[in-house]
């Protein structure tokens, strides 16, 4: 395929495939590291714990203690279904990222089933990471009623600071936080999703394809 006929593509398409490989990487291979980590879950574990108490000390050792205990205790009942959604999130990242490149350079195949297959994979890798985006949520409110309960124990803390206050208000910003990024990349999957399944793209690819040969 040419850069020539890359270019017969709308300005519009070839951005939204360009986006889609990129955060289709991006997800897939955090995904990916995700599912083996959790699939050996206890020696992960136990590796970050003993990697914190070979670097750390003091105050700081037993913060980050009380965090990864915090993290992995919340992750434990939903370690083995997180693998399974992981590995499901790499697939359909992959077949987005795929799709989005034979769109841009399809190398003999029609655009038209590339585009289906981009359409109906980011649709449902926007449903999976909200999933895994609620999952997160609910492990970083716990992490943060962790961190509010230590504040004692974080380094450098203004002594003026209103430890009361940001006791309050931490949980619920790391959480929406993490709601917020998983809005920002499940949004965006959707967004294509429903873009490339529209009938101007549709229109717009079928016209780069030209007539189906019988």
């Amino acid at each position: 395929m040419t850069a020539s006929s890359m270019k017969g593509l709308p300005g519009g398409i070839r951005f939204a495939a360009m986006v889609g490989m990129v955060f289709s990487a991006f997800t897939g291979w955090s995904a990916l590291q995700e599912a083996f980590s959790l699939a050996r879950f206890f020696e992960s574990r136990s590796r970050l714990l003993e990697q914190g108490e070979s670097t750390l000390t003091g105050p700081t050792l037993e913060l980050y203690r009380r965090v990864m205990e915090t993290y992995f205790a919340a992750l434990e009942p939903m370690h083995e279904p997180r693998v399974v959604l992981m590995a499901m999130l790499t697939v359909t990242c992959s077949f987005v990222f795929v799709a989005s490149g034979r769109l841009l350079r399809p190398y003999g195949l029609r655009r038209d089933g590339m585009r289906r297959v981009l359409g109906r994979a980011a649709i449902l890798t926007a449903v999976l990471r909200t999933i895994d985006g609620a999952q997160l949520a609910a492990v970083a409110r716990q992490v943060g009623s962790t961190l509010a309960a230590s504040l004692d124990l974080v380094p450098n803390l203004p002594p003026d600071a209103n430890t009361a206050e940001m006791g309050q208000t931490l949980p619920g910003v790391i959480a929406g936080g993490a709601m917020l990024f998983t809005l920002l990349v499940a949004g965006t999957f959707a967004i294509l999703g429903q873009y490339f399944r529209s009938e101007g793209v549709r229109l717009a690819v079928a016209v780069q394809d030209g007539p189906q040969e019988e």
